[in-house]
């Protein structure tokens, strides 16, 4: 089973300390929501652990591979190439991951057909983010870090990401950072980064 062991993480940034001594292994199966206010760190730790930042202080150990192959991330800060149609990011996209779904499913299951063709420059703040959302829900991968999935999304959006955790993540590592009770109700555990100030 894959894990991720943070052991004694630190970040800092200029003079301020965003959080400290934060020792925690999250495990394959279980899923984690990080909470905190707004500009606490939650993005930053979600990003420590998906080994993309480095932190001031401490290590990460990953049972097995390396993050680029055994982790699946979304953000609202990841950007994909405005020029390419969501047909071509999606089979740009699985040249280097498997999909847990056939593309055909994926696309009936996220409500994409109409917009295949269309560049993804052209496509709303919310479209936008429920393909690059897709993208990392329907990867095969041991681990699915999620950074306020939910951005931009109307209610029906939301709850088709609540349905699509149930239905198809819940055997992964999951990690949600968020502070909205819709994106992260069902976690098993949370972790408050006030607790590591």
């Amino acid at each position: 089973m894959f894990s991720i062991e943070c052991e004694g993480i630190r970040k800092r940034y200029l003079k301020e300390v965003l959080f400290k001594d934060f020792n925690f292994t999250f495990e394959q199966g279980n899923s984690y929501a990080i909470l905190g206010y707004n500009s606490s760190g939650k993005s930053t730790l979600l990003k420590i652990v998906a080994g993309i930042l480095t932190p001031t202080k401490g290590s990460i150990q990953f049972s097995e591979g390396e993050p680029h192959t055994e982790i699946s991330f979304c953000s609202p800060e990841l950007y994909l190439l405005e020029d390419y149609t969501v047909k071509e990011l999606i089979d740009f996209h699985y040249q280097f991951r498997q999909p847990k779904i056939s593309i055909k499913e994926q696309i009936k299951e996220a409500a994409l057909q109409p917009f295949l063709n269309k560049k993804y420059s052209t496509l709303s703040s919310g479209l936008k983010n429920k393909v690059k959302l897709a993208l990392a829900l329907f990867s095969d991968t041991p681990a699915l870090l999620l950074d306020e999935p939910c951005t931009n999304f109307d209610d029906s959006n939301t709850k088709w990401y609540q349905e699509m955790i149930k239905k198809y993540c819940l055997n992964q590592l999951l990690i949600v950072a968020s502070n909205q009770t819709s994106e992260y109700n069902f976690c098993k555990e949370e972790i408050h980064l006030q607790d590591f100030k």
